[in-house]
C-alpha cells in the first residue's frame, strides 16, 4: 500500500480552496511591489499563507515593524501544537525527514494527517502519508501563488474569491469542533475579533489570539480538575 500516494490524494478535495487563496497571496505580493525574487523567497521561507497575507497587508499599511513580526509569530504559534502532535510519528526518523516534515507543515497537511491517523500501523506509514500531503500542498501552493503574482488575481473580481481564504480555514475548523470547549473558543474568538477590530496599529488580531489562547488554557485546566 503506497501511503505517499494516499497522502497526496487526500489533499486533492481541498485544492479548490487552496488555488484561489494562493492567487490572492500572489496578487498581494505584486500589489506590495515586491519583486518576483522577493515574493518567491518569502513564499518559500515563510510558507504559511495566513501569516504571509497578514504581514504583507500590514507592510502595505506601513505598520510598525514589531507589529508585523509579532502578528506573523502569533498567527504561526499554532504550528507549535501541530508539531507536538506530529512528534510521536517522527521519533525514529532521520534528521532530514524531521526537517522536511517540520518545514512543510501546514494546516491542510495536518488536518489530512489527523483525519486518517487510524489507518497507520507504523510510524513509517504515517510519515510517508504526511510527506504525500506535503508534496501536494507545496506543488499547488507555489504554482497558484506564482500565477497570482504574474497574472494578478486572475479570477473576475465579481466572484469575490478573497472569501476563499477564510472559507478554506473554516472547512478545516468545523470538523474538529466536536467538543463543547472547542465550540466555546471558536465563538469567543469570532466575537473578540469583532470587538477588537478597530484597535490601533492593527493589533486586534494579536489581542484576540492571546485572549483565545488564554481561554483555551483555562478550559484545559478546568477539565483536568474534573
Amino acid at each position: 500500500m503506497n501511503y505517499f500516494n494516499q497522502g497526496f490524494r487526500s489533499v486533492l478535495p481541498i485544492i479548490s480552496g487552496i488555488i484561489p487563496f494562493g492567487a490572492v497571496m500572489g496578487s498581494a505580493f505584486s500589489e506590495a511591489q515586491l519583486s518576483f525574487f522577493q515574493a518567491l523567497l518569502m513564499n518559500t521561507t515563510v510558507y504559511a499563507g495566513a501569516a504571509q497575507l497578514a504581514t504583507v497587508e500590514l507592510m502595505k499599511m506601513n505598520a510598525a515593524v514589531f507589529v508585523v513580526l509579532a502578528t506573523g509569530l502569533i498567527i504561526n504559534m499554532r504550528f507549535l501544537l501541530y508539531s507536538a502532535a506530529m512528534s510521536p510519528y517522527l521519533k525514529d526518523a532521520s534528521p532530514l525527514i524531521k526537517f522536511l516534515c517540520a518545514f512543510t507543515l501546514t494546516d491542510q497537511s495536518y488536518a489530512a494527517m489527523t483525519a486518517n491517523q487510524d489507518k497507520f500501523h507504523t510510524n513509517t506509514e504515517a510519515t510517508h502519508f504526511y510527506l504525500g500531503t506535503a508534496a501536494c500542498m507545496m506543488l499547488t501552493w507555489h504554482a497558484s501563488v506564482m500565477a497570482g503574482f504574474i497574472f494578478g488575481n486572475f479570477a473576475p473580481a465579481s466572484l469575490n474569491l478573497d472569501f476563499a481564504i477564510p472559507l478554506s480555514f473554516v472547512a478545516l475548523l468545523v470538523p474538529t469542533m466536536k467538543r463543547r470547549g472547542h465550540q466555546v473558543v471558536a465563538i469567543f474568538s469570532a466575537l473578540a475579533s469583532l470587538v477588537f477590530y478597530g484597535l490601533p496599529l492593527r493589533t486586534g488580531l494579536i489581542v484576540t489570539s492571546l485572549l483565545s489562547t488564554g481561554l483555551s488554557w483555562m478550559i484545559i485546566q478546568m477539565r483536568r480538575k474534573t
